[in-house]
């Protein structure tokens, strides 16, 4: 009996392991932690969401290089060095800036700045001036390709030494006629203060003997210090030495007489010199730029940090003291102002035969 009991149990416990055996599967392995996360995407597959998202996070990293392609003291200068100072307390990292002369209109400092990684760790300080560079060098770069942020701009002004035996432009003019070359006058080279120069010689047929310089600073210099009999520059660069008597203002390079604060009205070139009315007024500007193939989220960035730099009271104070007038424009507006403003000097200066390319190369078209 107890032989058939044993048996029993047995039979019962093989049945047992057997229905067990088929209501269930072998365990699979667990995955380890990097398969159950989410696959991370590549730069292919990201979406532009995800790319902005991560640019808006992250940029700046570390500290911005702001390369100013003219010498300390002009507009160029004290602008970026201005509002770079507003910016970085804006967006919570340092911004140094530094200047980088040479070439024609700038051109060894943009063309740095261009070669630099477009990643928007590089700024390029700017006015209108840089805009005749591929006329002036060949280098191929146009307002097309860079992305504009333009803060402001003032009047330009011709001013004589405190000490020049020319006392109003009529004697300038008149000395001119008498024998060209005669009256230096000082400037950047390539750019607005150039073309403006040249216009009185192919069209007013005045010719000044033209001095250049690495920028507006080193040429208001160079007239205060007697190197040249006049300069031509905007009336934010030489209103400290107007101010204290050492250039006197002769004539605004508008179509209209300008009020100078603290020193009266400033006559119209145009009254004297009429032949200029057609290509006036050339406006200038001043601020920064970076290469237009930026990533669109550090463009994007930017914009919003130099308008909240623009709105603020120390840039609106540096304006009024500057005596500019406040732009605050970037985006297509920006590029625009850039577009225009290539267009009249570039083809101004290459009617007067003072270009070493045509803008025709560059597809700059006529304005």
């Amino acid at each position: 009996m107890k032989k058939h009991v044993t048996l029993l149990l047995a039979v019962v416990m093989v049945l047992a392991m057997m229905l067990s055996a088929c209501g269930t599967q072998p365990a699979e392995p667990s995955p380890s932690p990097a398969e159950t996360a989410a696959p991370a995407e590549t730069e292919a597959e990201q979406t532009p969401e995800a790319t902005e998202e991560v640019a808006q996070t992250n940029y700046p990293e570390r500290p911005i290089q702001n390369v100013i392609p003219f010498g300390a003291g002009g507009g160029t200068d004290v602008w970026n060095r201005a509002l770079m100072d507003a910016m970085s307390g804006v967006l919570g990292q340092t911004i140094v800036s530094s200047n980088m002369t040479g070439g024609s209109a700038g051109s060894i400092g943009v063309d740095y700045a261009w070669k630099s990684q477009h990643d928007g760790y590089t700024l390029c300080g700017t006015s209108e001036t840089p805009l005749t560079i591929p006329v002036q060098t060949g280098l191929e770069q146009t307002s097309k390709d860079w992305e504009y942020f333009i803060a402001a701009g003032s009047p330009g002004v011709l001013c004589v030494n405190k000490s020049s035996k020319y006392k109003t432009l009529d004697e300038v003019i008149a000395a001119l006629k008498e024998e060209a070359g005669s009256v230096s006058i000082a400037g950047t080279s390539g750019g607005l203060w150039f073309a403006l120069a040249k216009l009185f010689d192919a069209y007013g047929g005045l010719s000044f003997n033209w001095i250049a310089y690495d920028g507006s600073g080193p040429a208001i210099k160079g007239a205060v210090s007697n190197e040249a009999d006049c300069v031509v520059a905007s009336a934010g660069e030489v209103k400290e030495f107007v101010k204290s008597g050492d250039l006197i203002p002769l004539a605004v390079m508008n179509t209209e007489d300008w009020e100078f604060p603290g020193f009266g009205s400033v006559e119209a070139v145009t009254k004297k010199v009429p032949e200029l009315e057609q290509y006036l007024p050339l406006s200038q500007f001043l601020g920064f730029k970076v290469p237009a193939d930026t990533d669109p989220a550090i463009i994007e960035k930017l914009q919003g940090i130099f308008h909240q730099a623009m709105e603020s009271d120390a840039i609106k104070t540096f304006a009024d003291e500057q005596l500019c007038v406040i732009y605050n424009l970037s985006g297509e507006e920006a590029k625009a102002m850039a577009s225009s403003i290539e267009s009249k000097l570039c083809w101004v200066l290459y009617d007067m035969g003072q270009t070493k390319f045509s803008p025709e190369d560059f597809g700059i078209p006529q304005p």
